[in-house]
């Protein structure tokens, strides 16, 4: 059932045409604009064309917005007045917001994976690994969507819960220096390195891109793994306090 009810909410999702233009096209178009702007140049520092940097960044920075799905079906469905239906059926609320939060993950790394292969193809950038590219997709991605259904089933005021998940994202990217570097200290290396899902992405792509520094890869996958596990308990907890 779990399966199932997953498949008819990921058709859902593909005919929301404006969050596939939003989360799939425009990062498409900056990834474009930004690196004919770079032409040729390389990061010195990483080793990489800054076209290949700039894919690696729209790609991550977009999918700290996805969980916005999750948040939606679960209002729609659980927190509205069409929970009434739900909760008339045969079937557990809980596991159709299991089936929400399944189908978000996918639906997120589908698109993200899309403009992957894209830019591997049109613009050549070297992801590396395709398979350790998709795994990295669906571990940020997961963990993108429990941050956000916390945030939906934690907070009382819905508009509330919307406007801390668009502060996430954007303390994400700050923490990451998409806008501008840290101030140099050993605390501002371990916020911009291992401090969100944004930054623990990209240190295993760009490991996976060049190679290097599969300890500061490997040390990002446990960091996700483990925030998973508490993000999914207490995800959990909220779960039972207002879907029970």
């Amino acid at each position: 059932m779990l399966v199932r009810s997953s498949y008819f909410i990921l058709r859902r999702m593909l005919r929301n045409y404006i969050g596939m233009v939003i989360l799939l096209v425009t990062p498409i178009a900056l990834i474009t604009v930004l690196g004919m702007i770079a032409n040729d140049a390389v990061n010195e520092s990483l080793g990489i064309p800054i076209q290949d940097e700039i894919a690696v960044t729209m790609v991550f920075a977009f999918l700290m917005f996805g969980g916005f799905y999750t948040m939606e079906y679960i209002r729609g469905d659980l927190m509205t007045s069409m929970k009434w239906r739900m909760y008339s059926l045969p079937y557990e609320a809980h596991k159709h917001a299991y089936s929400i939060l399944i189908s978000s993950s996918l639906f997120n790394v589908l698109q993200s994976f899309i403009i992957v292969v894209y830019t591997f193809f049109v613009y050549d950038v070297q992801w590396g690994n395709l398979g350790f590219v998709l795994i990295t997709l669906l571990t940020v991605s997961t963990i993108i969507q429990f941050v956000f259904i916390n945030l939906v089933l934690g907070v009382n005021n819905y508009k509330t819960a919307e406007r801390l998940g668009t502060g996430f994202g954007l303390v994400c990217l700050m923490l990451a220096g998409v806008w501008f570097p840290l101030p140099d200290g050993r605390l501002f290396y371990l916020l911009s390195t291992y401090s969100n899902p944004f930054s623990l992405g990209k240190n295993m792509i760009f490991a996976n891109m060049t190679g290097e520094n599969i300890d500061k890869a490997l040390i990002s996958f446990v960091i996700m793994i483990a925030s998973s596990i508490l993000l999914a308990i207490s995800a959990a907890y909220f779960g039972r306090r207002k879907l029970l």
